[in-house]
Order: structure tokens, then C-alpha cells, then sequence
């Protein structure tokens, strides 16, 4: 499926707040390791997770499991960081399962709810994420983690009122003003105002990390105030606690702007990064600010330079196939949309192949089922951009059919996208419209372009016109985005 920005739509499971002297937030999770150690370590872990220093957490956390073998908790969390391969993934759950039958009430819940990411049943991961609250009434944590069922099915207002609780109950839990922050940034109903100031209330609380002056940032950016944000990234490596952070998201707002200097911002990022997957990242996003120019072969020249040098990086051999699968994704979606179709059906071919080798190695029954879903999804897209319609829509019967079983709100949502594109396309304007809007998570960039599209050929003009406006200033910055933002733009100056 298209991929989206991590903090947009992938929402982490999480299990306990810090307590590391950052801030003054004394909201803890009762986690069952007799260690004092082990106990420090797994709090400001889970902080760490949650302003983007995965690598650091998870040094943390294998340490805290060094103290404290049987600290199943920190096994629920290191399974869970997006930075694991497979295997390690596979290892950490494993563990966590092996040592349930030690852990508290609470952390039951806890690896309930992650073994419903697991199986992508949103029914269990509601039910546990609702115990922990009844469990833990008055503990902002678990508040949090009920936001956060919320706020992956699309259920919004439900998200809003638990983070607000949240911060009820403790009022420098700063991570809940930051959920906030985002969710009116980002989620409709949008409220800017609202964003701003619990962004900058998430600052007033801890000013001297770098996160929350990038948090700043990013509602600027969403407000097309790209010189502010630039000036706010700036800030935020000033604060000096994750200068890769800071110089890579100065890098997207300049990307709108002034892409020679956001490709200066990359490679100091790249100069700033801690580990090889963060060194890699920036080579991606150098290709998006040809993408915005509307240099696609410089675009596609960046990514095979990228390709070309895997091998420097260091990485594992199964971490080296995750980075070639995303190439050949970005080198799929380069060539479907510069009709070069042979190519971009190779490069899909090539990627199908490796994501089904690595998701067999998994021990996760769903991930083959979910890997071949993937590409499916993947393979319509292609017939739709090869104007093959009706092909697409056969394939897209066959997804239906596939998910229809899951215990997900969202399940149909990449179905309903691709056939309102498909029917968009070939000439059937209100049925796309009626598609498009059955998705439950609107929040898909590229899909609401074409979700614009379809209203103005439907006669909707003003309705047309206010999406083409927000896709011309989204301003983030994601592969999909760079196809659209263009489009968008040349549609707002038609009036």
C-alpha cells in the first residue's frame, strides 16, 4: 500500500510514560521488574520512542533486559520498535509470550494489545486498550494508550477527549499535548489554532529538547508558514538533543521553498545521523525535491545512486533486502506515474519477490497473507495508471475478498481508494466520489488530490476547490505527495 508518514497514520505500540528527569511528569507504569535499574531504563525508553530516537531506546531497553532477564514489559516494547528487522521482531514477541505468565494485570493488557497489532484486530485492541483504563483510572499512561486505539481506526473526537484526559490527570504528561498537536494538524475536524498552542504547550513544558521545537515546526508547516518553520527547525538543532532530527525536517520545509537548500539540509543530516538506517533515510528524500522540481529523470538518477551504493551502508542482509524493496517501491512509483510501465512493472515484480521472501521468514501467520494483500493492492494501481480499468477493478474484487474477514474499520479503505481512482479515470465521476469517501481514514494526500478531481468532474467546484487548496499546502513530505502537490498547485491558480 501507499506509504504515509509514520507520525501521520502508523501510531506505535507504546506502553509506559518516562519518569528520567526531563520533565516534571511523575506518571509511571506499574511495570512488575523488582529493579530500580531495569525500571529507569524501560521509562526513558519508551520516551525515547516517542521523539524519534528509537536507536537510543532500544539500546536502553536490551540493557534493561540484561538486568532483569524475566522483564517481560521491556520485551512487549522492544518487539514493537519499527526499527527491528523481521527476526528480531519475531524474537522479542516470542520472549514476551514466553514470559506472560509473569507479568502483572497491567501489562497483560499491555501485550494483549500487542498481540492485536499482530493480528490486526481492532476489537481486542479496543477492548484491552478500555481495561487499562478501567485498571488504571487515574494514570495518564493509560489514558494515552486508549487515545491511541482510538486514533488508529479514525475515531478522532474519541482520541481528542482521551488525550484530554491524559493531560487531566497529569498536567506534564507533554507527550498527550503533542498527540494533540498533531491530530488538529492533521486530522479533520483541523483546528490550527488548537495545534499551536498545544504544541507550544508541549514545549513550555520541556524546552530543551529538540522535539518539541520540531513539533512547533511542523504545525507551521502545515499552516504554509514554511520561513517560520524553517526558523523553528533551526531552533530545534539548537537545542542541540537530535540534530538529525531537526536538519532533516529543515530539509522538508525547504523542499517547498528551495530545494538546492533542503538538499544541503539532507546532507547534514546525513552528517548529523547515529546509525546506518538514518544515513540512508536523507538519500530518499533528496529524490522527492527533484520529484517537486519536476525533474523526474534526476529523480530517478538520485535513486539509483542510492541503489548502487546499499552496500556501503552496513546494513544486515535482511535489513539490505528491506532498503532494496524500498527503492524498488520508489522506482515503481517513479515510472508508473512517467508512463515507463515495463519498468515500473519489473521493478514491482522484483519487489514482490523479495517482500514474500521476507515475510516468510516471519512467524507472524498473517504476513504472508498481508504481503500478498500488499502487492495486489500494488498490481491495481499499476492497471489503473496503465488506463486498464477494468483489470483493476477485478484485482480489486479479489482484495475485497481477501480482508473482508479482518477486525478492522479500516480494512476496505485501500479498496475504496483505488476503485474511486479507477472509476474516477474511466469517466465515472460520482461512483469514484462515493468510493473515495467510504474510506474510513481520509487522510491519504494522494488519494484526496484524486478525491478532488472526482468532485469537480462530478460538478462540485467549490468542494473541489477546497481540497485542491489543502493538497497545494500540505507541505509533507512523502513520496505519494510529490506527484500531487504540483497538481494541486496548477488547479489552485485555475480558480
Amino acid at each position: 500500500m501507499i506509504r504515509t508518514p509514520k507520525f501521520f497514520f502508523v501510531i506505535t505500540i507504546a506502553l509506559v510514560l518516562f519518569s528520567c528527569g526531563r520533565n516534571s511528569s511523575k506518571t509511571e507504569f506499574p511495570v512488575s521488574t523488582e529493579s530500580e535499574d531495569a525500571k529507569a531504563l524501560f521509562n526513558e525508553a519508551y520516551y525515547l520512542t516517542q521523539i524519534f530516537k528509537e536507536d537510543e531506546a532500544k539500546t536502553k531497553l536490551l540493557k534493561a533486559v540484561e538486568i532483569d532477564k524475566g522483564f517481560g514489559a521491556a520485551y512487549i516494547l522492544l518487539s514493537s520498535l519499527g526499527i527491528n528487522t523481521v527476526s528480531e521482531t519475531d524474537k522479542y514477541y516470542d520472549k514476551a509470550i514466553e514470559l506472560s505468565f509473569q507479568l502483572n494485570d497491567y501489562e497483560k493488557c499491555l501485550l494483549e494489545i500487542r498481540i492485536s497489532g499482530r493480528d490486526n484486530d481492532v476489537i481486542k485492541r479496543l477492548k484491552n486498550s478500555k481495561k487499562l483504563v478501567e485498571l488504571l483510572p487515574n494514570n495518564a499512561i493509560a489514558h494515552q494508550r486508549l487515545a491511541w486505539t482510538y486514533w488508529g481506526t479514525a475515531k478522532i473526537e474519541e482520541m481528542r477527549k482521551s488525550s484530554k484526559d491524559a493531560i487531566q490527570k497529569d498536567k506534564k504528561y507533554v507527550m498527550a499535548y503533542s498527540d494533540l498537536a498533531n491530530s488538529y494538524t492533521f486530522n479533520d475536524p483541523i483546528d490550527y489554532e488548537k495545534a499551536e498552542k498545544y504544541a507550544r504547550d508541549a514545549l513550555s513544558i520541556n524546552k530543551n529538547e529538540s522535539f518539541f521545537h520540531v513539533l512547533v515546526g511542523d504545525v507551521l508547516r502545515a499552516q504554509n508558514k514554511l520561513q517560520n518553520a524553517a526558523k523553528k527547525y533551526d531552533d530545534a538543532y539548537e537545542a542541540g538533543t537530535n540534530n538529525y532530527l531537526s536538519a532533516h525536517k529543515a530539509g522538508h520545509a525547504y523542499t517547498m521553498i528551495d530545494p538546492p537548500e533542503a538538499r544541503k539540509r539532507f546532507d547534514q543530516a546525513t552528517n548529523d545521523a547515529r546509525n546506518p538506517g538514518q544515513k540512508i533515510a536523507p538519500e530518499y528524500w533528496k529524490v522527492y525535491t527533484y520529484l517537486h522540481e519536476n525533474e523526474f529523470q534526476k529523480g530517478h538518477n538520485q535513486l539509483i545512486k542510492l541503489k548502487n551504493k546499499l552496500d556501503s551502508y552496513g546494513f544486515s542482509d535482511d535489513k539490505k533486502e528491506e532498503e532494496l524493496s524500498d527503492i524498488l517501491w520508489h522506482e515503481y512509483f517513479i515510472k508508473a506515474h512517467t508512463g515507463e510501465f515495463d519498468v515500473a512493472k519489473t521493478a514491482l515484480k522484483k519487489k514482490k519477490e523479495i517482500d514474500l521472501a521476507i515475510a516468510r521468514k516471519s512467524k507472524n501467520d498473517r504476513s504472508v497473507q498481508n504481503t500478498e494483500s500488499s502487492i495486489l493492492w500494488m498490481e491495481s494501481h499499476l492497471d489503473i495508471m496503465k488506463g486498464d480499468y477494468d483489470g483493476a477493478k477485478k484485482k480489486l474484487s479479489r482484495l475485497k475478498e481477501t480482508v473482508s474477514n479482518e477486525n478492522n474499520p479500516q480494512k476496505l479503505d485501500g479498496y475504496h481508494r483505488l476503485m474511486g481512482m479507477a472509476n474516477l479515470m474511466s469517466g465515472n465521476s460520482e461512483i469514484g466520489v462515493e468510493h473515495f469517501e467510504k474510506a474510513v481514514n481520509q487522510g491519504n494526500i494522494y488519494f484526496t488530490y484524486f478525491k478532488g478531481l472526482a468532485y469537480k468532474a462530478s460538478g462540485n467546484v467549490d468542494k473541489a476547490k477546497e481540497i485542491f487548496q489543502y493538497v497545494a499546502t500540505f507541505n509533507f513530505n512523502v513520496l505519494v505527495y510529490t506527484f500531487v502537490r504540483n497538481r494541486a498547485l496548477e488547479e489552485v491558480a485555475k480558480g
